[in-house]
């Protein structure tokens, strides 16, 4: 592995951060001098200086979790005011609650309600300042793709999904023979790859990627030697995904590779730190959401015949068989003709209650127990049905490096491709698995807490398997049959 990937935050994201920091803390000094005189909101903003601190987190997390960073808010104009200003209002919701629980309110209302508004003109401010920089490429990096054919594409569609992962594209180097005139999805052949370092010279070049089957080249390896030595950034094609799109391209990646990847993971030590959150977690949650989960129990038993809880048997991690816990969100009898199916999220046979409890997730609420049993993590890649998993292996190349980690509750391919409803969408998720199992970290969890909070808070339901009682997202009711019209499954009775 010549390329060593790391989580890149594109330039565009680190301004954006920067600029959130130093408006919510502008904001608040100057709520505090309008509302007080000048010498007295100074003194006033150092003796709360912690409690202006933890404000300023509050409205950061709310800010990520309400996606003030993610690029198809940032495209629209007139989305991110509105955004802003939900956001801004439940951080600020956020503050004074936090503030009344320790009966206190150590900033004053009106400070808070006046910084709340500069706070949210000034964020939305920096979105249109962000748009016009992009605009005009002044976050981005001047860039070369030596490649050709497909992978070169390849590249190039990869960037362009990510503009603002800020790569500026000068043109393409190619391997053979050059084709004067060419293009490759509208930019540029320069050359043969033998002119690199004077197409380097010639357009101020800061980054070179590198198309999958030239990373081993020797010859492109003994040019870019120099360029590297001249500080100039390597990346290949698998590494350039990682980083940007934050997935493993199944195509280009063998057993060599994902034994490098093993030898580089941290997931040992991780495991035991992600043990102690989720025992925190679960027990918090199982006491704290005992009421929620008392009055849907209620709800269901009302609504339709059957138990209030659903079993059903996962892969747990090595491929173990667990049973999973979940709220009933459908009739008793879903599987009584069908067999194990992957339904449609709108199926018919989902209770009225049922489609409220997807909705918000409150089905969910059980697996804490799996949790607490250590069966799963809060975080990991789904779990699957077992007589799914040999299908799909057989399908899918590396499926079942996914049972090398615990399962979890979200994981880091629903927050990123909600909907499974395909041996190819499988595939694609299974590309944010394997990102997920080598980058597994605290902070990683994180993030997907914090987007899977986001996905509640909207109400939006991310499809996550190959089941019944939460499976859909199509329109089609597809057995294991059709996946595999050579598997025998268990029919449910």
């Amino acid at each position: 592995m010549f390329f060593k990937p790391h989580m890149r935050m594109p330039p565009g994201r680190i301004f954006l951060v920067i600029a959130d920091i130093f408006c919510i803390f502008a904001s608040i000094i100057l709520s505090a001098i309008l509302r007080l005189t000048p010498s007295i909101g100074w003194a006033y903003v150092l003796r709360h200086l912690p409690s202006l601190l933890g404000s300023s987190l509050v409205f950061l997390v709310v800010f990520y979790a309400g996606g003030m960073y993610e690029q198809p808010l940032l495209e629209r104009r007139t989305g991110s005011f509105v955004l802003s200003f939900v956001t801004t209002a439940i951080g600020l919701a956020l503050v004074i609650l936090f503030f009344y629980a320790r009966f206190q309110l150590h900033i004053g209302r009106g400070i808070l309600l006046l910084a709340g508004l500069f706070v949210c003109l000034s964020s939305w401010g920096v979105r249109q300042l962000y748009r016009t920089a992009v605009g005009y490429g002044l976050l981005s990096r001047n860039t070369l793709i030596v490649g050709e054919g497909k992978e070169a594409v390849d590249v190039l569609q990869l960037l362009s999904a990510s503009p603002d992962a800020g790569f500026r594209v000068f043109g393409v180097v190619s391997c053979t023979k050059s084709r004067p005139g060419a293009f490759v999805e509208g930019i540029p052949v320069l050359g043969h790859m033998s002119r690199l370092r004077e197409f380097a010279d010639v357009y101020s070049i800061e980054t070179i990627v590198v198309a999958a089957s030239l990373a081993r080249e020797h010859a492109l390896l003994r040019l870019l030697r120099p360029l590297r030595y001249m500080g100039i950034e390597i990346l290949d094609y698998v590494t350039l995904s990682e980083e940007i799109a934050q997935e493993i391209p199944l195509d280009h990646v063998d057993d060599e590779w994902l034994m490098n990847a093993a030898m580089n993971s941290s997931v040992i030590h991780i495991r035991k730190i992600k043990r102690v959150m989720d025992l925190t977690v679960s027990v918090l949650g199982l006491i704290l959401l005992a009421p929620v989960w008392l009055i849907a129990a209620l709800v269901i038993r009302l609504d339709s015949r059957g138990p209030v809880l659903y079993r059903q048997r996962r892969a747990g991690l090595e491929g173990h068989p667990y049973t999973l816990y979940k709220l009933r969100t459908m009739r008793q009898d879903a599987e009584a003709s069908s067999g194990a199916v992957w339904a449609d999220r709108y199926d018919s046979r989902i209770t009225r209650v049922g489609r409220f409890l997807r909705k918000w997730r409150i089905d969910e609420i059980p697996q804490l127990i799996n949790v607490l049993r250590g069966e799963m993590s809060l975080v990991g890649p789904r779990p699957e049905r077992p007589e799914f998993i040999d299908t799909l292996a057989e399908a899918i190349p590396f499926y079942r490096e996914r049972l090398l980690v615990p399962p979890g509750i979200s994981g880091w391919a629903q927050v990123k491709y909600p909907y499974a409803a395909s041996i190819e969408a499988a595939r694609r998720k299974l590309q944010y698995d394997l990102y997920y199992i080598k980058h597994m970290s605290l902070f990683l969890d994180i993030i997907v807490l914090l987007r899977t909070f986001r996905t509640i808070l909207v109400g939006l339901r991310h499809s996550d398997e190959f089941e019944t009682e939460e499976s859909g997202a199509t329109g089609k009711v597809i057995s294991i049959e059709q996946l595999n019209p050579g598997a025998e499954v268990k029919r449910a009775g």
